[in-house]
């Protein structure tokens, strides 16, 4: 009985054994399992960081890239066939130029204020303002009592005319027949030339007036110079008097140019003397004549008011336009220049075009922003203050090509 009891007790401890260690065995199954899930995971997680780091270039590279998409490249035969041409950045004369803040007015000299001859009511306007117009174009419509009146009186003188006229014609026939007395006929006679004068004092009075004899008491406003309607005071119904300025005609092809200069200046400018200014707006450059300065300086603010005669006609140019006029002061000064035509416009900054020669027998061309200072009196050249050096090359003629072509990559590089 002891040997049964002894031999079962071996069996199930076998068996707890057993047990524990196929959980165990099962323990470190699952344990190297996701251990290795977790390395593969990891593993994958870093292969895909390196990916992108090598998809995606570094700061400097990107950089790098930004400047090349910046520079443009032409050869020889490019260059020669869009006539883009090189010079180099060199020391020349430039004037010393202050500028002074002006402002474009119409040319009184060249203005028509329109008034009616009489007083009357607006029957019908035929112009608008801002309109051009021709010399004798009819502007408005009035009917005027007074008008009416003369034109009656016209119409009576001419029928008194006709009966003196008879009564001449009547008297002269009989007087040479013998029938009647000499002085019958010269009495007619002088009935005559007075109906005469009448009727021709009565037309000079309508045609100083302006107003035909047949208009039934209409009288046309009509413009006496060309030019554009800058002023109009008039709406159709309302009563208008004789002193009345209704429109206001300018001829914009010839403009003044004024502004004030400070004593202090002393910038010394003459009458007939031509200077230049320029458009805020376009940065375009234009020649005026000095017509008048005011024979002393302004007792309060010291400023000598001083106007020019506009020598150019440009559509830009137009009464009320702000701009700047350059007045040369001092001597000329030795700095570094380029040409004018070489000075661009790229994202609001100024640009000049710099050339390097490449190994493909052409140049690369990169715009460096630059500041401008002075420009020469014949608008030539144009000094730089900062962004260039002496010696360096530059596209002085064709530079709009190459920044044409610039703004066009950006363009299709943003999309």
């Amino acid at each position: 009985m002891d040997m049964k009891q002894k031999t079962r007790s071996q069996w199930l401890w076998i068996a707890v054994i057993a047990v524990l260690t196929i959980v165990l065995a099962v323990g470190l199954l699952w344990n190297n399992k996701t251990k290795t899930s977790e390395t593969a995971a990891q593993g994958e997680q870093e292969h895909a960081h390196q990916e992108n780091e090598k998809d995606e270039p570094k700061h400097d590279e990107k950089g790098e890239e930004h400047e090349a998409e910046e520079s443009l490249s032409l050869t020889a035969e490019q260059m020669q066939q869009h006539s883009v041409k090189l010079a180099q950045v060199a020391l020349g004369e430039v004037n010393q130029v202050q500028t002074f803040p002006a402002k474009l007015v119409v040319n009184t000299d060249r203005q028509a204020h329109v008034s009616p001859s009489f007083a009357g009511r607006v029957e019908s306007v035929y112009v608008e303002l801002g309109q051009q117009v021709k010399r004798g174009q009819a502007l408005a419509n009035l009917l005027v009592p007074d008008l009416v009146d003369q034109q009656a009186n016209l119409q009576i003188a001419q029928t008194n005319l006709e009966l003196a006229k008879q009564d001449y014609e009547r008297e002269r026939s009989l007087w040479s027949q013998g029938i009647s007395a000499k002085q019958d006929y010269q009495r007619a006679y002088n009935a005559y030339r007075q109906a005469q004068i009448q009727v021709q004092a009565a037309r000079s009075r309508l045609s100083a007036f302006g107003a035909a004899s047949g208009s039934s008491g209409r009288y046309t406003l009509t413009a006496p110079i060309s030019g554009v309607i800058s002023n109009k005071d008039i709406v159709i119904g309302e009563n208008v008097q004789l002193a009345d300025q209704l429109f206001t005609i300018d001829q914009l092809d010839q403009l003044w140019l004024e502004f004030v200069l400070p004593t202090m200046a002393n910038i010394n400018v003459q009458p007939n003397q031509q200077i230049r200014f320029k458009s805020l707006q376009t940065g375009n450059l234009f020649n005026a004549q000095v017509q008048s300065l005011t024979t002393e300086a302004d007792a309060q603010t010291g400023r000598l008011q001083i106007r020019a005669k506009v020598l150019s006609n440009a559509t830009e140019l137009r009464p009320n336009l702000m701009v700047n006029v350059e007045l040369q002061a001092g001597s000329k000064t030795s700095a570094i220049r380029v040409s004018s035509e070489a000075i661009q416009q790229v994202d609001g900054k100024d640009v000049v075009f710099v050339a390097q020669a490449n190994q493909k027998k052409g140049f690369d061309f990169k715009a460096i922003p630059v500041q401008i200072g002075q420009r020469t009196q014949d608008g030539q050249w144009v000094e730089i203050t900062q962004g260039l050096s002496a010696g360096q090359s530059y596209v002085a003629t064709g530079s709009f090509l190459l920044k044409s072509e610039l703004e066009k990559g950006e363009a299709e590089h943003g999309h």
